[in-house]
């Protein structure tokens, strides 16, 4: 009789065991997921600035080379400036 109610109680506590364990990969599984949604933002946060970044840096080079082709065409028109005042 005692070890009919010590294996009742055993049976009671692996499921109470399983139960527990269960309840808690759930909430391990939820912040997992949490985590990689979050990851997955942060990601396209960064590949957003990424991009401006290349755009931006694009533009630069833009006005970096149009500066030196004005520069160029001030210098030629200087020069026909002067031989047109000789």
């Amino acid at each position: 009789m005692l070890y009919g109610l010590f294996a009742v109680a055993c049976l009671f506590a692996v499921i109470a065991g399983k139960y527990l364990t269960s309840a808690r990969l759930q909430r391990l599984r939820k912040r997992v997921l949490e985590g990689e949604t979050e990851v997955r933002k942060a990601r396209g946060k960064l590949k957003a600035v990424e991009t401006d970044h290349a755009v931006a840096g694009r533009g630069v080079k833009t006005q970096e080379r149009q500066k030196r082709t004005l520069q160029k065409q001030i210098e030629k028109y200087r020069k026909e400036l002067a031989e047109l005042k000789q």
